[in-house]
């Protein structure tokens, strides 16, 4: 496990045998008591299976006391590489990093989740699993799920609600990289609809630096939309003056960025091709 990972002022760390916790302080009492120590059988006895996020895969939840539940997930290698590695990974921390990481995006006023424990579980010299715990929030679903609850012919009311959905999800991600963050993995189902408020999720492999080049925003913002086709495809209700909704929101008055998307647009056709066969593929390996 990395020693240089800072640990945020409000964690505390905890080790027992291989295992090793980031634990939230004013949550450590609390899960101590409930056994999180022994974590195989915390998670045996806890855990309820959820589709709390849409994604590849379910996350479970766990009552944790005062009505409240932590969601679970586990961190699994996509694509190609999950059929021979699965949940192992090879030196680093992963949860640990992305724990940090995603106070520090807290500290910057950018809505997200609160996250509880990172989990580091040592299987063999630098070989690990980790796993990360955040409070569940009520009533929350996936950019994903909203639409689909929207559907394609939406009433005058749900559709003004869905316009402005959309336009707050790319101020959002305006502030986002303004800040200098950038998103490892831009998907619908890392944008969260809480009420009226949206957040950003999932942050592994994300960084942040002092400003964000023109290069670094387009490729998050065509991870979004490649996000977006690879949804349509399966009957998600997602327009492209949706997408340009979106992207006007996020662009502003920046002629630079509009200019560049303007680009990427003419090009996309291509590597659309491309993307639509490592679709298929991974459908045909169960990825």
């Amino acid at each position: 496990m990395s020693k240089s990972i800072p640990i945020p002022r409000s964690f505390s760390l905890i080790k027992k045998g291989k295992v090793s916790f980031l634990v939230r302080k004013d949550y450590k009492d609390r899960l101590l008591q409930q056994g999180i120590e022994d974590f195989e059988k915390y998670l045996k006895r806890g855990s309820q299976s959820t589709s709390y996020l849409e994604g590849r895969i379910f996350h479970p939840s766990i009552p944790i006391g005062d009505g409240e539940q932590m969601v679970l997930r586990q961190y699994i290698h996509g694509g190609l590489f999950q059929a021979f590695t699965g949940s192992l990974y090879l030196f680093g921390s992963r949860s640990f990093q992305e724990l940090a990481f995603t106070e520090e995006i807290r500290s910057c006023g950018i809505p997200t989740i609160q996250p509880v424990v990172a989990v580091h579980q040592a299987i063999l010299g630098p070989l690990y699993r980790a796993y990360l715990l955040s409070l569940k929030l009520p009533h929350s679903m996936s950019l994903i799920q909203y639409l689909q609850q929207i559907g394609s012919h939406p009433s005058c009311e749900h559709l003004a609600m869905k316009r402005k959905t959309i336009r707050s999800a790319g101020l959002l991600l305006q502030k986002f990289h303004q800040t200098g963050l950038f998103h490892g993995d831009l998907q619908l189902k890392n944008v969260l609809v809480v009420g009226d408020e949206i957040l950003l999720i999932d942050f592994d492999r994300s960084y942040r630096k002092k400003a964000l080049s023109l290069k670094e925003r387009m490729k998050n913002l065509l991870r979004l939309n490649r996000s977006a086709e690879k949804w349509k495809r399966v009957g998600l209700p997602v327009t492209r003056t949706d997408r340009w909704r979106f992207f006007l929101a996020y662009a502003g008055e920046d002629v630079a960025i509009r200019r560049a998307m303007e680009r990427a647009i003419r090009t996309y056709s291509l590597r659309y091709l491309f993307y639509r066969f490592g679709w298929a593929l991974n459908r045909v390996l169960g990825a």
